[in-house]
């Protein structure tokens, strides 16, 4: 392949600094800052014939009745649903996901920048108690953070092996059913699921900021007033950084894919 073709898709800005890091060397790059694969996106990959394409997070919708042009592509994408992958079956496919380095990278910018948005409450994080759902990278991170600057926390968790994990780790534990009962100073949500329904919803009165996936933790009809949805803030607070950080896992996949080429940064 003597000239590598990209197409790079998507609002979050990191994708800007994707595609800027990606021109470096022998390639030639697209950027669409689109949030949807429509007639535009059919057109260009019709016309630029991509080499490998780079899908944001989140699946695209796809808001034309046939994709056209990457049957030969090879994909990155964070996620994909079914519709996704029963259209990319025959394609090669990279998740960075998936992607070790790029989970705890991500997870440390977004806990960096939540504290960037928490302070937007003009309250300090010192002798404040956080409670925060789940024990995963971006819980870890946050929590850790969050101790270091002084605030108490409260893991609340749905597993047994997270439950005792966060025990190891010396912060205060207790299974999700029992998190109505715990009194806090404020909630962080990092559970990828639909879990709070109106019981909790009664129980859990302090500010609630969730630092999950788009839709969020809220199930359908729970309707609260102290509550924030934060998705993707490293693309939001540093897209510098997170779009650094997505490179490297890319170009790392890349060397995996074929560890006898050389890859030009």
């Amino acid at each position: 392949m003597n000239e590598e073709k990209w197409l790079i898709v998507g609002t979050d800005s990191r994708m800007k600094v994707l595609a800027k890091k990606l021109s470096n060397g022998n390639r030639t790059v697209f950027y669409k800052s689109l949030s949807m694969w429509d007639e535009e996106l059919n057109k260009t990959v019709l016309e630029f014939h991509p080499h490998f394409v780079v899908l944001p997070i989140h699946p695209l919708p796809i808001e034309v009745p046939i994709v056209y042009g990457l049957s030969r592509a090879v994909i990155f994408a964070g996620k994909l649903n079914d519709e996704w992958k029963e259209l990319l079956q025959q394609n090669e496919v990279h998740y960075y996901l998936e992607d070790e380095a790029f989970i705890w990278h991500n997870a440390s910018l977004t806990a960096e920048a939540f504290v960037s948005t928490f302070y937007n409450t003009k309250q300090a994080i010192k002798g404040k108690k956080f409670i925060v759902t789940g024990f995963g990278r971006v819980a870890k991170m946050v929590a850790h953070i969050l101790r270091s600057m002084g605030a108490h926390i409260c893991i609340a968790v749905r597993s047994n092996v997270q439950l005792n994990e966060a025990k190891a780790f010396r912060y205060e534990a207790v299974y999700l059913e029992d998190v109505g009962e715990i009194k806090g100073d404020f909630f962080i949500n990092t559970i990828p699921a639909k879990w709070l329904d109106e019981q909790f919803n009664n129980k859990i009165s302090i500010p609630l900021f969730d630092l999950a996936s788009y839709p969020g933790c809220l199930q359908d009809g729970v309707k609260r007033k102290q509550y924030e949805l934060l998705p993707a803030l490293p693309g939001k607070f540093f897209p510098e950084d997170a779009g650094n950080v997505l490179y490297e896992s890319i170009v790392e996949q890349l060397r995996r894919r074929d560890p006898c080429s050389k890859v030009k940064e």
